[in-house]
């Protein structure tokens, strides 16, 4: 099994990236992938773990410690990994995300057997992806990175709620499993 923990954007955020969800289907017939879970900035991308009860305990706990914060995205982008074309967007990394980003790796090794996960550690770059899906000859997330007239946006919401999505290792698919306020303190 598999799971990954992400900071929820908000609905005026989440209106703002299934619009272009919508346009990329209209314009190049791209199949739905990423845009099946809420909009989200990953956290911990998926990582290997045993039990949903202790992940679930885990998780609880999390969303209790931590204070609602600002999130801001600044620029669509366009890359490639691993055969996927990706359309996302930067998020302006803060020490709050970092920090966050950093716990759950030293927290959740120290839960289960091998919680490594791509992209892991100071390097880790900090995104909400609007859609990918996987590229052969022609690249519809390019072709439409490459039409915008501005790239920049000018986009900031508090974060308010933290998602925990889970993988099935039976399928090649993926849910929302459970979605909590952040409810720390400052």
């Amino acid at each position: 099994m598999k799971a990954a923990i992400a900071i929820l954007a908000d609905y005026r955020t989440q209106n703002f990236v299934r619009r272009i969800v919508f346009e990329l289907e209209q314009a190049y017939q791209v199949d739905f992938l990423a845009s099946l879970l809420p909009a989200h900035i990953s956290l911990k991308q998926p990582f290997t773990f045993e039990s949903m009860e202790r992940l679930e305990g885990y998780f609880d706990s999390l969303a209790a410690q931590i204070a609602p914060f600002q999130i801001e995205l600044d620029e669509i982008y366009n890359t490639d990994w691993e055969g996927y074309g990706i359309l996302g967007i930067n998020v302006r990394e803060t020490e709050t995300l970092r920090a966050l980003h950093n716990q759950l790796n030293r927290e959740l090794s120290d839960l289960f057997v091998d919680t490594s996960a791509p992209h892991d550690g100071a390097g880790y770059h900090f995104h909400m992806t609007i859609e990918m899906g996987k590229v052969e000859q022609q690249n519809p997330f390019r072709n439409y990175f490459e039409r915008l007239e501005s790239r920049t946006i000018n986009l900031a919401y508090q974060a308010k709620e933290i998602a925990l999505f889970y993988y099935p290792d039976h399928q090649r698919t993926f849910i929302c499993y459970k979605v909590l306020p952040l409810t720390g303190k400052r």
